[in-house]
């Protein structure tokens, strides 16, 4: 057997991904492209375009080390259905849900506003963008993993936390969980809107220009899901007629953000480059998972994350 392993990986990763397989009776490939690899895989851990993926005999699983997996599905060249596909699902979470955390308190406390007159060298007392996250209402789209611990960290600082789930079923810390159908239910409550879904047929273009009406004036977005799910144009107008009163956005339509792009000039949009919920040692937390997952693999037992293709998470 051999694992084709993409993932740049520290010394100890690498050691414990080739014990595990070694253990088994197999050999592990470590490559930075497969189109360098020279073998035919019966595992991948990593990344690799679908046509790649598609074109291997011998190949039977693939172990993502992102959480999403959209770059692998609806494409012109479908996913084979015969290769098992797991992602990372969980190796994110704590970042995830600091990430969307830090915004809100960025926005919430005016720190945008301040800092615009730090750089003039301005002393500017406005109290009235030293704002509270407390008792404000927050709606999260997606109560996956990180979107189950943005829900925490807001009912730490005081939140009403409301979710939206695609089966809407109760949880811990949140006050009422809707089905996507519901939730222009629930927008005209919600004054932050957090966005950590997938981006499937379903999501994408889900935050389109008539839900960002329905939310009250002055409300704010942030997006760590994808950039697709929410119509771009539309957020423009949103905040440049204040509508909204700022987006924190990490992920974006067309990656990365175009030079140019209306986003950048904005003072009310705080931008990060798709790292909203990544860290230095994600690749080897990713190991972790894979090593666990291998051992179910040969063992035929069934796998952690698996990939439902026709949903598309």
């Amino acid at each position: 057997m051999i694992v084709l392993v993409t993932v740049p990986l520290s010394a100890k990763a690498r050691q414990l991904v080739v014990e595990a397989v070694a253990a088994h009776g197999g050999e592990v490939v470590f490559v930075e492209h497969v189109d360098e690899a020279g073998v035919s895989p019966t595992v991948l851990f990593g990344s690799a375009p679908v046509e790649y993926i598609a074109s291997q005999p011998k190949l039977r699983w693939v172990q993502t080390h992102s959480a999403g997996v959209d770059h692998l599905l609806g494409k012109a060249t479908p996913f084979p259905r015969h290769v098992i596909l797991t992602n990372a699902s969980g190796v994110f979470n704590t970042a995830g849900g600091e990430h969307i955390l830090a915004m809100m308190l960025y926005f919430a406390r005016g720190l945008y506003f301040y800092q615009r007159h730090q750089r003039r060298g301005a002393w500017v007392r406005d109290l009235s963008y030293a704002r509270l996250l407390y008792g404000q209402t927050v709606c999260i789209l997606g109560l996956g993993g990180i979107g189950r611990q943005v829900a925490v960290r807001a009912r730490a600082f005081g939140m009403r936390v409301l979710g939206v789930k695609r089966n809407p079923q109760p949880v811990d810390g949140v006050e009422r969980v809707v089905s996507p159908d519901q939730l222009d239910e629930v927008l005209p409550e919600t004054q932050h809107l957090a966005i950590t879904v997938p981006l499937t047929p379903e999501t994408r273009g889900m935050i389109d220009a008539r839900r960002l009406r329905l939310l009250p004036r002055g409300a704010f977005l942030y997006n760590i899901g994808r950039g697709a799910v929410v119509d771009e144009e539309a957020l423009i107008e949103a905040l440049q007629t204040g509508h909204l009163g700022g987006a924190g956005l990490d992920v974006f339509v067309e990656e990365p953000l175009p030079e140019g792009h209306p986003f950048w000039g904005m003072d009310n949009v705080l931008i990060t480059p798709h790292l909203g919920a990544d860290t230095p040692w994600d690749n080897d937390h990713a190991a972790e998972l894979f090593v666990d997952n291998f051992r179910r693999f040969v063992a035929g037992e069934p796998l952690r994350n698996v990939v439902d293709l026709d949903l598309g998470y």
